[in-house]
């Protein structure tokens, strides 16, 4: 297959990070990947990596500049069989670009459980401009199918880390303590993800202040980078426990935050399927997350760990007392979720269901333009 992959984000997330195994897998498989980037994409260190074709197509202004233009001359340059989207905005104006264009397969990939909304650049982004839309978890799927794309053209393929960099990280975790300024006899609680609202760190926030009585020694250790940081703090001061949270910005490597603490939490009010949840239970920790997008896939409650209403304080509280308070419950939720990344959530098993996806997407675009041509 010739693949020409399209992204209009200039950061690096987990959505980057899923894309990228994708194209490795794909390449190393004999597969011809193309990449068309925003100038200044990060992910541009993917191409030089692999000594992949790219090109600059400026879909964050289109109408500024010749993003939709350049889209269309990349695509006559790459002649893809399959084009992925790999953002909305990327499928919103790339996908209008090449509307009209034949014998090629359209796909996108959709990450997180906002509400899509009918209208045409909405849901009709998902109805008109690809032939294919990937939910990356089961509440993500329900969304685009709510906004009027046919059930058989959403697929489910969950996504997936590789679980062997976390298997030990408990062997770090007087250093990773350290790091954060943690005591060795402390209980952590700990979320990594982005700072932002939506996050909703501000509910683990509360959530400690309502259980700092109960553990004298208890520290919330926040991970991440984001505009949020210092409304943060803020509410940490305004709680008076500014001592016992930590927020270190983004982490490199992820594995001392798993090592440091003894619960992950997220309480996000909209949610994919987050590395970070998948990271977390493939290093053996016991979670609360909330019900948001695809977090109840990923912690069976009352197995791995517990699932309550995103917002909740007092759920969060209550459910992360259980498990400070109970080591072996602790322990017993840790390994059930690691069985359930290694069954489940292996970027293994990722990358080859979505190879797997677009041979069959590019199959049947062949086949209905040879039904086309011998009319």
């Amino acid at each position: 297959m010739r693949i020409l992959h399209v992204l209009a984000e200039t950061g690096w997330s987990g959505g980057e990070e899923q894309l990228a195994l994708v194209v490795r897998h794909l390449q190393a498989n004999g597969h011809l990947n193309e990449l068309a980037l925003v100038p200044g994409a990060r992910f541009a260190a993917l191409a030089a990596e692999l000594s992949l074709p790219l090109y600059d197509v400026d879909l964050r202004r289109p109408l500024r500049h010749r993003g939709m233009a350049d889209l269309r001359n990349a695509f006559r340059a790459a002649q893809p069989d399959l084009v992925h989207f790999g953002c909305g905005r990327s499928l919103l104006w790339g996908g209008l670009a090449l509307r009209g264009t034949r014998n090629v397969a359209k796909v996108t990939t959709r990450r997180i459980d906002y509400a899509i909304g009918r209208w045409p650049w909405a849901g009709g982004r998902y109805r008109w401009l690809v032939d294919h839309v990937i939910g990356n978890c089961q509440a993500v799927v329900r969304r685009v199918v709510d906004s009027g794309v046919p059930r058989e053209r959403v697929s489910l393929v969950h996504e997936g880390i590789d679980p062997a960099p976390f298997r030990d990280v408990t062997a770090r975790r007087a250093a990773a303590r350290l790091r954060f300024a943690i005591a060795p006899d402390a209980m952590v609680v700990a979320c990594a993800a982005t700072l932002r609202p939506r996050k909703g760190q501000r509910t683990l926030i509360d959530a400690l202040d309502a259980l700092a009585d109960r553990f004298e020694n208890l520290v919330l250790l926040l991970a991440g980078g984001g505009t949020d940081l210092a409304g943060l703090r803020a509410h940490a001061r305004a709680r008076g426990i500014a001592k016992r949270v930590r927020l270190p910005g983004p982490v490199r490597p992820i594995q001392d935050v798993c090592a440091a603490c003894d619960v992950f939490a997220m309480a996000s009010w909209h949610e994919g399927l987050t590395n970070a949840c998948l990271e977390a239970a493939a290093a053996g920790l016991p979670q609360v997350v909330s019900s948001a997008g695809g977090l109840p896939e990923i912690v069976a409650d009352g197995e791995s760990g517990f699932v309550v209403p995103p917002g909740d304080t007092a759920a969060f509280a209550d459910r992360i007392a259980r498990l400070l308070a109970d080591e072996r419950l602790r322990r017993a939720a840790g390994q059930a979720g690691r069985r359930r990344v290694k069954d489940r959530f292996t970027a293994e098993r990722m990358v080859r269901t979505t190879e797997e996806l677009f041979e069959h997407l590019v199959a049947r675009a062949r086949s209905v333009a040879g039904a086309h041509a011998t009319r």
